[in-house]
């Protein structure tokens, strides 16, 4: 796989951080990715002129001791042609922080971090994935 490829799985092993709550707010549950860029599944997180990078499935997992798991399912097809140059799943896990609806991943092994938001039963983050772009992504329960 290219360059790109890895640097999105190494987005995607992202891990929420923190212990700070604030409200009465339930966030924990299992959240489906549904939209990518307000794409529904599949859909194209990275293109260029050689390949393109699709997520076609993923979850998070927020618990109640503010942790969180999941995977996201992704995708590399070779352009042009259309080969598939790889795919798999991409398990994450770690801690979350919220704060009045706001939520932040972090992955304290990658030094990465996403920010977003949780409530109604939809969780919503943005992120670069290696393409110097924020990648809205859309989750809900």
């Amino acid at each position: 796989m290219r360059r790109h490829v890895l640097a999105a799985v190494a987005m995607l092993l992202v891990a929420c951080g923190g212990d700070n709550s604030t409200g009465p707010q339930t966030v924990t549950g299992t959240y489906t990715l549904r939209t990518v860029n307000g794409v529904s599944l599949p859909a194209t997180f990275y293109q260029d002129d050689y390949e393109r990078d699709d997520f076609f499935d993923g979850n998070v997992v927020l618990a109640a001791d503010h942790s969180w798991s999941g995977t996201f399912s992704i995708r590399a097809i070779e352009l042009p042609g259309g080969g598939i140059l790889g795919s798999g799943d991409v398990p994450v896990s770690g801690t979350y922080s919220l704060n009045n609806g706001a939520i932040t991943l972090t992955d304290a092994v990658h030094a990465l971090q996403w920010s977003g938001t949780v409530g109604a039963g939809t969780l919503a983050i943005g992120a670069d994935l290696g393409n110097l772009q924020t990648t809205a992504l859309v989750f809900r329960k």
